[in-house]
């Protein structure tokens, strides 16, 4: 992507001062990754029905600063691990969190394949290095020695309720790393509903932040969970079964 130019105004707003709120001060060709992002999955949207966002403003707040808020929990040698985003639908956050964080490796799972084939474009045409998608199900890939246990920090965003993300995050966590939550209003019930998988999974809460306190009106919340035990063989269940039966 580097002979890309930018060859029509993208009003950029009030998205850049709530970057610099979150620590980010882009380059150019972040900015310039952000638009080329935007152009493939309108154009890619139009054949395959990836996002219901078709809107500039709403992609840059809905899509891109969403993500970007997960540098809220990032630790401070996050530049150096590894990241697994799961249910990464048309990569979101997935690439966001690699062209605002580039020394990241970053792997996303879908079970759609039209959407990891996607992502997989994305990632050519962006030239983002160590960033690739898999399709298939968390529940498949979390019993392959080559994801379990992989990853110092997982990433999920609208995927199911806290107790049935869980059982499908922690197996890929290593121990001492994290699994970052994105929840909405409901995050207070459903944490209390969680105790139970917390304690079968090997996880721990560790903090709830509240991106409303630096970015005005933010929608969300993101629960930081520890892995501080490795989890039982036996989780994930089979496909399907953390959510219809979760660990409630």
């Amino acid at each position: 992507m580097s002979d890309f130019d930018i060859n029509k105004s993208y009003d950029f707003g009030d998205f850049l001062p709530n970057l610099l709120k979150l620590g980010i001060k882009p380059t150019q060709f972040q900015l310039n990754s952000i638009v080329r992002f935007f152009e493939l999955l309108i154009k890619e949207n139009k054949l395959f029905n990836l996002t219901s966002i078709v809107e500039w403003d709403d992609f840059l707040f809905r899509h891109i600063l969403d993500s970007a808020c997960l540098n809220l929990v990032f630790s401070s040698d996050f530049s150096k691990g590894s990241v697994l985003d799961i249910g990464s639908g048309a990569g979101i956050p997935g690439i966001p969190i690699k062209f605002l964080n580039p020394h990241l490796k970053v792997q996303m799972i879908d079970a759609t394949r039209k959407k990891t084939i996607f992502i997989n474009k994305v990632s050519t045409e962006l030239e983002l290095k160590d960033t690739c998608a898999h399709h298939g199900r968390a529940e498949d890939f979390a019993h392959n020695p080559q994801f379990r246990s992989q990853f110092d920090f997982v990433t999920a965003r609208a995927v199911a309720e806290l107790p049935t993300l869980l059982e499908l995050m922690l197996p890929f966590v290593k121990k001492g790393g994290y699994a970052f939550a994105m929840k909405g209003k409901t995050v207070d019930q459903e944490i209390q509903k969680s105790s139970k998988a917390l304690f079968d999974l090997g996880g721990r809460i560790s903090k709830i932040v509240d991106p409303s306190k630096v970015i005005e009106n933010y929608p969300g919340f993101i629960v930081v969970i520890e892995k501080v035990k490795d989890t039982p063989a036996r989780f994930p269940r089979r496909n399907g079964v953390p959510s219809k039966s979760p660990l409630i």
